[in-house]
């Protein structure tokens, strides 16, 4: 009970969370009504309650519903319902499981603001949907058809800003400061900004030609030298010091010329 009071979420208009990874939408477009539901049908309005439940199991769902209220419209209970409002959402801080368990129930108001769901008597009808439904932008639209009514609605699942993938718990947010320099693309990958390069992008491409093993840089364009190297590239070597007439292949040797000789190749070897 106790984790099925965990993944079981109340919709109200009102409900807003922070930092979520990606909402679930639902739109009720139409709800007909082919009979008398109310004994004073003059003052009788219809409200709905709705039910998500982030798995298939439905066991203990109505238990588990309990204040999950909430009010899409007021209208006459003899009377069609057509609605334009904007979709009902309930945001998710979690991996998308990819199943859902839908109820959605018509109750009858009979007072005003009296919307109490425990005289079951009062309920016009509950449509049920359990299904798997992948993260997407289309809507999956459903018509529900009982003995005295009819409710057509849609539902998706999208990602919020900045998440990405089939679960919306890839997190990509383009970034440009001393930590990181990157764009994101649709998929959620991190694209480096020009002269950027690295996993997350906070590495400075040196200017062209430095040599990777002896030059670095602290910024774009950049090539400093390593201890014992230099040069425009960092790709020459620093002879030894006091070395006159030699060369060298490694920092600090001092390999003299044909005719030097001597520890600084200073030593004539012709004379």
């Amino acid at each position: 009970m106790a984790q099925l009071l965990s993944t079981c979420f109340f919709i109200l208009i009102s409900m807003q969370l922070a930092d979520s990874s990606g909402v679930f939408e639902l739109k009720v477009h139409s709800f007909t009504n082919t009979g008398s539901v109310c004994e004073q049908s003059r003052d009788c309005q219809i409200f709905f309650r709705v039910c998500l439940n982030y798995s298939l199991d439905v066991t203990f769902i109505t238990l588990l519903c309990n204040n999950g209220t909430v009010q899409i419209g007021t209208f006459d209970a003899d009377q069609s319902f057509i609605s334009s409002s904007a979709p009902i959402t309930v945001p998710f801080k979690f991996k998308w499981p990819g199943n859902i368990s839908l109820i959605i129930e018509a109750w009858n108001e009979e007072s005003s603001s009296d919307q109490s769901t425990e005289n079951w008597y009062r309920m016009i009808n509950r449509f049920t949907t359990n299904k798997r439904l992948a993260v997407s932008k289309g809507w999956s639209h459903d018509v529900h058809r009982g003995e005295k009514s009819e409710l057509r609605y849609s539902y998706r699942v999208v990602c919020d800003e900045f998440y990405h993938g089939d679960n919306c718990s890839d997190f990509c947010r383009p970034r440009n400061d001393p930590f990181a320099h990157f764009n994101c693309d649709a998929t959620g990958n991190r694209i480096c900004l020009a002269e950027w390069k690295g996993e997350y992008c906070a590495e400075p491409i040196c200017s062209s030609g430095c040599n990777e093993d002896h030059g670095y840089c602290e910024a774009p364009g950049e090539c400093k030298c390593r201890l014992g190297w230099q040069g425009p590239l960092c790709d020459e070597c620093v002879k030894h010091p006091g070395c006159l007439h030699g060369t060298c292949s490694q920092p600090w040797q001092c390999s003299c010329k044909e005719g030097w000789g001597g520890l600084f190749c200073d030593r004539n070897l012709n004379a």
